[in-house]
């Protein structure tokens, strides 16, 4: 767009402002509100969320609000024509600086609601995540798959997980792609997955929804797992970046700030209990896991003496980690797994799973497995799987701690959660 160009397009008019004989109108254009004026008096079938043909030539403006794109210009239309005319008025006003309905408002009408300009930027910059992630690791030898996401068994376990009737047959939605990730390994080597996965815990928090959307990478061989949060570091790196160049506009109205990333600390799970109960006093070292209390407070000491917002804490105790988490050679309490915590939450987990097909079996055991049920996974060990390991990030979770959301829900285009299965 530049001074005196003419165009000829179609858009969706999204705010109408009437004056004597003229009119200001603001049209969405391809994803982005330009200003137009219209003299003289406005056809009845236009009216806002009419989509409109138009055409005109632009002209210098100064703009102060920040919804128009670019704000150094207008255009002046010359023919305005509706394509299509509402029916009813919206049941809220879109047009709003900040759309402030209540979440049931917000969620039973997410086909309107989503229009709203920081609504839709909000998944703006969740799609610049994906293309971040996927532009990293498809230019670093990644594979793209496809995994089933209905399965005969669980891949975490637990009692998390949605049954279902497969004709006349026990089957479940997929927790999450792993087992498939490590056959894969054996295929391809280095793979990845973008794609939803399934928890049927009766969580009602404002981080954990039952439909999610998991960005999942799997890497072999591998000589520690290490190399997988190096790894995830620089797909961080690619998914800032990518944001910072495809979503200007979105982090402009969303007044967002990208964090920087430069080397990402690592803190022993052991160490980040000890330094809560020293610096902050709350003493759950006996805890297996990080509390959510936990997670905010590591990420605020890492912050305050790093000055990075992320931080990888490693070596999670056995009894907290899945079956095919491969063991601390030197500590078989402790596992060569981490999560990555992001401004006060973990954002992702991952680790180096076990390989050799002896030492699956002897944990299957232990755990008390039924081994039939878990031969499919168990099989493929057996004829050689190079040393591997990966990760599983949450794509709505990062969306929600890049934007500063409140609630997982508002990083969710349609969330799943324990009370919502519409729209």
């Amino acid at each position: 767009m530049k001074e005196n160009e003419e165009i000829s397009a179609t858009g969706i008019i999204y705010r109408i402002k009437q004056l004597k004989g003229f009119s200001f109108l603001h049209i969405i254009l391809d994803g982005k509100i330009i200003q137009t004026i219209f003299e003289g008096k406005l056809p009845e079938t236009v009216k806002e969320q009419s989509s409109v043909s138009f055409s005109g030539i632009f002209q210098t403006a100064k703009i102060k609000d920040k919804l128009i794109f670019p704000n150094d210009l207008e255009l002046k239309l010359s023919s305005l024509y509706a394509l299509s005319t509402p029916s009813e008025s919206f049941p809220f006003d879109i047009t709003k600086k900040e759309l402030n309905i209540n979440n049931n408002v917000l969620f039973d009408m997410r086909a309107l609601s989503m229009r709203h300009p920081k609504i839709k930027a909000i998944f703006k910059i969740q799609e610049a995540i994906v293309i971040g992630f996927r532009s990293y690791l498809q230019n670093n030898g990644f594979t793209e798959i496809r995994t089933p996401k209905i399965v005969k068994a669980g891949a975490e376990g637990g009692a998390n997980i949605f049954e279902l009737n497969y004709f006349g047959s026990k089957a479940f939605l997929a927790q999450s792609p792993q087992f498939y990730k490590e056959f894969c390994c054996g295929v391809f080597q280095k793979v990845f997955e973008i794609g939803p996965v399934f928890r049927a815990e009766k969580h009602n928090t404002n981080r954990h929804i039952n439909e999610y959307t998991s960005m999942d990478m799997e890497m072999g061989p591998i000589m520690s797992f290490f190399e997988i949060m190096k790894t995830e570091e620089k797909i961080l790196k690619e998914i800032m970046r990518t944001i910072e160049t495809l979503c200007s506009y979105e982090i402009s109205i969303l007044e967002i700030t990208l964090p920087v990333i430069s080397e990402i600390p690592i803190l022993k799970f052991s160490e980040a209990k000890e330094m809560v109960f020293k610096e902050y006093k709350i003493d759950e070292r006996k805890e297996p896991d990080l509390s959510p209390i936990e997670e905010i407070k590591i990420c605020e000491y890492i912050k305050k003496n790093t000055n990075s917002e992320f931080v990888f804490v490693t070596h999670y105790p056995t009894v907290k980690r899945p079956f095919y988490a491969k063991e601390s050679p030197n500590n078989k309490e402790e596992t060569e797994s981490f999560d990555l915590l992001f401004r006060g939450m973990e954002v992702t987990t991952g680790g180096q799973r076990i390989h050799e097909y002896h030492e699956l079996v002897e944990k299957m055991k232990f755990r008390g497995m039924n081994f039939d049920e878990f031969a499919f996974f168990s099989d493929a060990h057996k004829f050689g799987l190079p040393p591997h390991g990966g990760l599983g990030l949450g794509l709505e979770r990062l969306t929600q701690k890049i934007i500063g959301l409140d609630n997982i829900k508002e990083a969710t285009m349609f969330p799943r959660d324990v009370t919502r299965l519409f729209p």
